[in-house]
């Protein structure tokens, strides 16, 4: 997911990078786990934010940072001591930034009370994920805590971390590529969890493996939720199921090249195409080998086991083989 502030190569996910497609980068060794039941999804770090947020309202300006360390930090979860350290700096720093923006965390607060109530929906979504494929991992822990606008997550030793408040955008907020709405939250941790299970990790990956490894991310993905059709989703299929014999025609000419952009992460591709058409033709590609295969377990695990990319696209049959062009139903009408 491009629109998730985060980019799959660097262990944190800025707002102005992939906000929707590879929401982290997830350089570390998380702590995995095959039962469903033990990825935690844990939220009491949110609830602490606004117990300290409303209490700091109540006491002078200069008495407020104790508030927040008191009822915040001192109460946080690996996730938010992880996430202070890279991401939120000092108490000091978070509560001068959060008393300057209280008018804007205030018009936050029921969109990011959304974001936390995706909690039971992730957890389906694991335990869907689980029956379509057996052997996959999750992460041991989902944090969801409140940054300071700075970035949308990062992965640790102890899971992802996402930032709620970068995915509370207000209704009617004008349409940005790094616009991000609550309803996209089980996708993107879905997404991640399935970069877990890569084999593929390269630092410098070409055209060709970035877009499969993250269309294969985002194809499973959708086999357990509904695509996200916001409007960046939206325009990828708007223009693909259009452009979609040029583009791949295109993705052989270009898939040895290392500079992947405009085919991903760039927010305004020259070509002017939608941003991150890479993802689209890696989710292709994967729904070609898929429709194919009669062992459809064994056609996932060649997915996510799969390193050399060429061999990969020729055994597809793509575009020959393309099945037809329409998008997953939306979870939400996009709001942009």
């Amino acid at each position: 997911m491009n629109m998730t502030g985060i980019v799959r190569r660097s262990s944190v996910l800025y707002k102005g990078l992939a906000l929707m497609g590879a929401l982290i980068v997830l350089c570390g060794f998380t702590t995995t786990t095959l039962d469903p039941d033990q990825a935690e999804v844990v939220t009491s770090d949110v609830e602490h934010f606004w117990q300290a947020f409303d209490d700091a309202a109540k006491v002078p300006m200069e008495q407020r940072a104790a508030i927040y360390t008191k009822e915040y930090f001192d109460l946080a979860s690996q996730g938010l001591k992880d996430f202070t350290t890279r991401r939120i700096g000092t108490p000091e720093v978070f509560t001068q930034f959060v008393e300057e923006h209280r008018d804007y965390y205030t018009e936050l607060r029921p969109q990011i009370g959304k974001v936390v109530d995706q909690k039971p929906v992730i957890q389906a979504a694991f335990k869907r994920l689980k029956v379509l494929y057996p052997d996959i991992k999750f992460p041991k822990h989902v944090f969801f805590v409140v940054g300071r606008q700075h970035a949308a997550g990062i992965s640790t030793d102890d899971g992802i971390i996402l930032s709620a408040d970068m995915f509370a955008t207000p209704p009617g907020t004008p349409y940005s590529y790094n616009t991000a709405y609550p309803e996209i939250i089980p996708f993107v941790a879905v997404h991640e969890t399935i970069h877990f299970n890569q084999t593929f990790q390269d630092d410098n990956a070409n055209v060709l493996q970035e877009s499969v490894t993250e269309g294969t991310a985002d194809f499973i993905a959708s086999l357990v939720l509904p695509e996200p059709m916001v409007r960046q989703y939206t325009d990828r299929w708007d223009y693909g199921c259009v452009h979609e014999t040029e583009l791949a025609a295109r993705l052989v000419q270009d898939e040895d090249a290392t500079k992947v952009q405009p085919w991903l992460y760039d927010h305004n591709p020259a070509p002017g195409w939608p941003p991150d058409m890479g993802y689209w033709m890696g989710y292709r590609i994967d729904q070609s080998v898929y429709a194919a295969a009669k062992d459809k377990t064994a056609a996932l695990r060649s997915m996510l086991q799969v390193t050399d990319f060429k061999a990969f696209l020729a055994a597809s049959g793509y575009p020959q083989t393309k099945q037809p062009c329409t998008a997953e139903k939306p979870v939400q009408a996009d709001k942009g």
